[in-house]
């Protein structure tokens, strides 16, 4: 990318009524239904890839429903196919695969909740993928969440969840390495990950 920062400002959103915590799940599994099933395309975009470089601070949802992530070490690259700043960023490195996800909360969720449509998800798209108990977390930058261990496709990796102190929205982080793959990667893959912060304006 061109600049070590992106940023974006859109007028606030008017408040949306309460709704039901299942209308919440539902969305919660649609959105990660939707991210599970962008993994494959990751792996064939690399022709419209676009490099990121080191520091550079990704802004990820809409209007003022926002969360940050540094980008840790050089050679990330963007699949711009997969990637829109409202919803989701698709980065690769390396036989490393991490995705930041935004998760509109309609309703009342807590972390507990999304973990749970997030092993449910993960279990549809693929029987063979396993995401282990989860447990809380603290992020480089302060945010809270829960993590835990995520298998898929022959990778390893971890799943992250984090919520904002207040806000009806979440960021799913996953990272899946390949067998093999080099520890200075996937270690700077986990920094992108444990680097969410949810900037003041987004509370």
């Amino acid at each position: 990318m061109d600049s070590p920062s992106v940023t974006r400002r859109s007028p606030r959103r008017t408040p949306r009524p309460a709704r039901p915590t299942w209308w919440a799940a539902g969305g919660v599994l649609l959105l990660m239904a939707a991210l599970t099933v962008g993994w494959p395309l990751i792996d064939r975009s690399l022709d419209d890839g676009e490099s990121v470089r080191d520091g550079a601070l990704l802004v990820l949802g809409p209007g003022d429903d926002v969360a940050a992530l540094r980008v840790v070490g050089a050679g990330w690259v963007l699949s711009k196919s997969v990637s829109n700043p409202n919803s989701q960023y698709a980065l690769s490195r390396d036989g490393v695969d991490l995705v930041a996800g935004f998760v509109d909360l309609p309703g009342a969720a807590d972390a507990g909740q999304l973990w749970t449509g997030l092993r449910k998800v993960q279990s549809v798209a693929d029987s063979g993928s396993r995401l282990g108990s989860a447990r809380p977390v603290t992020g480089t930058a302060g945010a809270k969440g829960l993590t835990g261990a995520l298998s898929r496709d022959g990778r390893t990796g971890t799943a992250d969840v984090w919520l904002p102190p207040v806000g009806s929205y979440a960021v799913e982080v996953t990272v899946l390495a390949e067998p093999g793959t080099g520890p200075r990667a996937l270690a700077d893959a986990m920094a992108v990950a444990r680097s969410v912060s949810f900037p003041p304006a987004a509370s």
